[in-house]
């Protein structure tokens, strides 16, 4: 019998738990040579970066309703920011001003339309929720948070070298020198270049970065979505393997792709060194240690799962929601 462990010995896969089968499972990476490689030179190191200010969310799903065969989610979704600065993390809410919380209703347009209801603010009995609608009740709430990020960002960028946690699916604010916004994707779903060169990017040293790709953000006419890989550790593969990404329009791209080189080599420089890659936290090393820090402050808001769930009983069994 074949040790499938024999024949990837060497590959170094990046493991990852499944804790819920129903709203998340892995896909293969799509390859394609849809993007250009920009750059000609040999990337050079920049100084590391003094501040980033790092902007993530969290987001929990604690029902699954089911009306006329729709699937509708109530979700909440907390968005924050934290502040390295002088080699510390400070988190940029406090208790008496705490990050942005929201209960989201979530749903296909296809229910919306059946119930006559926009993207409004509804209540369940005690609980207050923003509508968020799209082709299902997942991408509803993909959008949604989107947004709700892009709003954190735009309290930052002016003032700081800013980066989202995930993809920039968002057209504003685009690409400011040395403030961003620039996007870190741990989970790479489309590489954007063949399989071959792909490769060879799970083989660059820890703090080296592929040379820039381009290509058109999904959407828009006038959009590009600049990209680089970077290794965050010293183990071939796809673990440490993050890539950065912004958006900037075609007109400035001639004038501005320089600035955007530097910040991302300067980001090359630094964000290994903010990463564990011996420890068993989940989603380590490609999770920098800013962004786990941010994420257990955030988790500190959820709603207690037993109180949605009673007031949600308690609103639908016996009682109308109101709009």
């Amino acid at each position: 019998m074949i040790d499938l462990s024999t024949l990837i010995e060497g590959l170094n896969p990046r493991i990852e738990i499944v804790k819920n089968e129903g709203t998340m499972l892995p896909s293969d990476i799509d390859y394609a040579e849809s993007a250009s490689i920009l750059e000609e030179d040999v990337v050079k190191s920049e100084s590391p970066c003094e501040t980033i200010v790092f902007i993530d969310s969290r987001r929990r799903t604690f029902e699954s309703i089911n009306i006329l065969g729709y699937v509708v989610l109530l979700s909440q979704i907390v968005t924050g920011a934290v502040i390295f600065k002088n080699g510390k993390c400070t988190v940029l809410f406090s208790p008496d001003k705490g990050p942005e919380s929201k209960l989201v209703l979530a749903m296909p347009r296809a229910l919306s339309e059946i119930l006559e209801l926009g993207e409004k603010s509804v209540r369940i009995g005690k609980l207050l929720c923003d509508v968020a609608i799209g082709n299902d009740a997942k991408s509803a709430l993909d959008s949604y948070m989107q947004q709700i990020e892009r709003n954190e960002v735009c309290k930052y960028v002016g003032d700081f070298l800013t980066i989202k946690d995930g993809s920039i699916d968002f057209t504003t604010p685009s690409f400011g020198v040395a403030r961003g916004p620039v996007g870190l994707v741990k989970n790479v779903q489309k590489a954007f270049v063949s399989l071959e060169v792909f490769k060879t990017y799970g083989s660059m040293k820890k703090a080296q970065r592929s040379k820039c790709i381009v290509t058109k953000l999904v959407g828009s006419d006038s959009l590009l979505r600049i990209m680089s890989y970077i290794k965050l550790v010293n183990i071939p593969g796809l673990k440490g393997l993050v890539r950065m990404e912004t958006v900037i329009e075609e007109d400035r791209f001639e004038q501005t792709k320089y600035d955007i080189f530097e910040t991302f080599n300067q980001l090359a420089s630094t964000l290994p060194s903010l990463v564990d890659e011996h420890s068993l936290i989940p989603r380590t090393p490609e999770d920098t240690l800013p962004v786990i820090f941010l994420e257990r402050y955030l988790d500190r808001y959820f709603y207690n799962q037993s109180y949605i769930h009673c007031s949600l009983t308690e609103a639908l069994h016996g009682k109308e929601v109101i709009f």
